[in-house]
């Protein structure tokens, strides 16, 4: 336990130290730098033109030093320059600083909240119970998921929140706050966990997860009307030819690696995802069968859902973490019963 323990912290030590160390020119251009930008034009009247790509380049390029190139177009839905209006009046250096600390934050709360909700055993250790969910958080893709002000906490969040509200016998909440963390941030990466909400067939789940899918695009509308939406749409298509698939972490990526790109390559992932997905529903009629199984069946989903995603980074993969608590938690209590 002692060696564990000595691992994690340092571990997350190092990325503390790392964080210190980004310079101003790196802070102006992390990922987080294109949802800021995308908060000034809000800010100045523009929302409806937050995906014009050329305008987002022009704004971005007079928060760097002259001569910079960068490439990071703004691609995330409308809500997420919602979300960093607040950061927006602040310097772009302060602003990466605690968006990304608020990140690490809510981090750490989704991780703490799936230790609490978890089924742990009567006889299991305080300290095993403070430990395992440690182990989580100090992952590697805290890593980069601290370094480039990603917004996967809130996504975390939602998915934890959700996690803790299907133990507690409230499937409409559950239902809220799975949907509306990944429609406000990274929709792309729950197409299998809408399958997996689908499967279990609970009309309540269902409910909420359609007031929460309301929230969002009442939310976005707000910010630049329907064509921000329309903007977001044509950004989704555009971020599939902006990166090249063999740099993404899921099954499009594997796949390119292995085949290049061409059309027989596309074919194949899209066979795959489509499998990937079509088990997301299954593992969610399970968990409607067998509540025991939440645990595994919530878990496989977010795997699934995640190893489809078009777009799969690896930061992305923080979202394991309270995944990897309640997991551990079922392992050492399989009869433990939900309630």
């Amino acid at each position: 336990m002692a060696v564990v323990l000595a691992a994690a912290l340092g571990f997350l030590a190092y990325y503390a130290v790392a964080w210190f160390q980004v310079s101003p020119l790196r802070e102006r251009g992390t990922d987080f730098s294109a949802s800021y930008v995308a908060a000034l034009l809000v800010r100045d009247g523009e929302g409806s033109r937050l995906y014009d790509q050329p305008l987002e380049h022009q704004r971005h390029l007079a928060l760097l030093p002259a001569g910079t190139r960068i490439d990071l177009p703004f691609i995330a839905p409308p809500t997420a320059a919602l979300l960093a209006l607040p950061f927006s009046f602040l310097d772009p250096g302060m602003a990466f600083r605690l968006w990304s600390l608020l990140q690490m934050a809510l981090l750490a709360l989704a991780v703490a909240l799936a230790a609490q909700a978890s089924p742990w055993p009567a006889g299991t250790p305080p300290a095993w119970r403070r430990l395992i969910p440690l182990i989580g958080f100090a992952g590697t893709a805290t890593f980069s998921f601290f370094l480039l002000g990603q917004v996967d906490g809130i996504a975390a969040l939602g998915l934890a929140a959700a996690y803790a509200s299907w133990r507690r016998g409230n499937p409409a909440r559950a239902g809220f706050w799975l949907v509306l963390a990944f429609a406000l941030t990274k929709p792309h990466l729950a197409i299998g966990l809408a399958a997996f909400l689908v499967g279990r067939r609970d009309a309540r789940a269902l409910a909420g997860g359609a007031a929460a899918l309301g929230v969002a695009v009442a939310a976005a509308l707000i910010v630049g009307g329907g064509a921000a939406i329309a903007g977001f749409a044509g950004a989704a298509v555009f971020a599939l030819g902006n990166t090249p698939a063999a740099s993404t972490a899921g099954l499009s990526g594997l796949i390119a690696s292995w085949l290049g790109g061409g059309a027989g390559a596309a074919v194949l992932t899209t066979a795959a995802a489509s499998l990937a997905v079509i088990c997301c529903g299954v593992l969610g009629a399970r968990a409607r069968s067998r509540p025991d199984r939440l645990e595994v069946a919530l878990g496989g989903a977010v795997v699934l859902s995640l190893v489809a995603s078009p777009h799969l980074l690896t930061h992305d993969l923080v979202l394991l973490a309270p995944v990897f608590v309640w997991v551990m938690a079922r392992a050492a209590a399989p009869h433990v019963q939900v309630r």
